[in-house]
C-alpha cells in the first residue's frame, strides 16, 4: 500500500483568523494555535495530503483517521475503524511545496526546492557527503553538482527518517547513498524542476512500483539507491 504525493501549498490569505481547519483532530490544532501564520500554512496543506493518501490507501474516510502532531516526530496515525494494520507516515515541506508519504513499513520521505545557491556548493559538500561521494562529485561538470548534491541531500535525509538512526545525530558524512538496480534499493529519487523528492522504504518491490503523484512523469525521471551507514571497525 506504498503511496506518495507531492503538490504545491494553495496561495497564503490575506487573512487569518487563527482558527483551525475543522478537520484537523485534537493534537493538530493544539500545534497549530503555537505556529505562525506562514508555519501553519505548510502544517495545514502537508496534513490535508495525508489525509488524502490514507483514505486512498485504505478507503478510510479523511474524518476518521486520528493524526499527532508532535514537533520533531514522525506524525503517528489511527483510526477506530476495523480492519486496518499499523500504518506509517512522512511529511516534509519546503518553500511552496509539500510531500507526503504512508505504508505499512516504516518510511521517510523529503522535498527539496532548488532556488539559487547562496554558499559555495564545496563547502556545503564538504558537510554533507562521505569521502568517497565527495571524490566522484568533485569529478562532475560543475553544470551538475548543485542538482546532484540536492538528490544525495533528499536521498539521506528520507533514510535518516525511515530507520532508527533518526534518534541519533544526522551527520551526513556517515552515510553513503549508492547508486543501484531497484531490486537492491531501499531509497528513489525524483528529478522535476525545481522539486527534489526522494523516498526511503525497505520494501524494495513497492519502492520500484510506487508513483510520485504530482509530479508529471515525463518530466521526472527516477533514479534508484542503497543508502546506508559507514561501517567503521572497531
Amino acid at each position: 500500500m506504498l503511496r506518495m504525493a507531492v503538490t504545491r501549498m494553495p496561495d497564503a490569505t490575506a487573512a487569518d483568523d487563527g482558527a483551525a481547519p475543522a478537520w484537523m483532530g485534537e493534537s493538530e490544532r493544539r500545534r497549530w494555535s503555537g505556529l505562525s501564520p506562514t508555519a501553519r500554512r505548510g502544517f495545514a496543506a502537508s496534513r490535508a495530503l495525508l489525509r488524502e493518501l490514507l483514505q486512498g490507501a485504505t478507503g478510510v474516510p479523511l474524518a476518521s483517521w486520528d493524526i499527532s502532531a508532535q514537533a520533531g516526530t514522525a506524525p503517528a496515525v489511527r483510526t477506530s475503524r476495523g480492519g486496518v494494520g499499523a500504518i506509517h507516515a512522512s511529511l516534509s515541506h519546503r518553500l511552496d511545496w509539500v510531500a507526503a508519504a504512508v505504508s505499512q513499513a516504516p518510511l521517510g520521505v523529503d522535498i527539496e526546492c532548488a532556488r539559487p545557491a547562496r554558499t559555495d556548493p564545496r563547502e556545503r559538500a564538504w558537510l554533507m557527503l562521505a569521502a568517497v561521494e565527495l571524490s566522484a562529485w568533485e569529478a562532475l561538470p560543475p553544470s551538475a553538482r548543485e542538482a546532484a548534491l540536492l538528490t544525495r541531500w533528499t536521498a539521506k535525509e528520507a533514510w535518516f527518517k525511515a530507520t532508527a538512526a533518526q534518534d541519533s545525530a544526522w551527520d551526513f558524512r556517515q552515510v553513503v547513498a549508492r547508486a543501484c538496480e531497484p531490486e537492491h534499493a531501499n531509497v528513489r529519487a525524483w528529478a522535476a524542476a525545481p522539486l527534489h523528492v526522494a523516498l526511503c522504504c525497505s520494501d524494495a518491490a513497492e519502492l520500484a512500483c510506487v508513483e510520485c503523484a504530482g509530479l508529471a512523469v515525463a518530466s521526472a525521471p527516477s533514479t534508484f539507491w542503497h543508502v546506508a551507514r559507514i561501517a567503521h571497525a572497531d
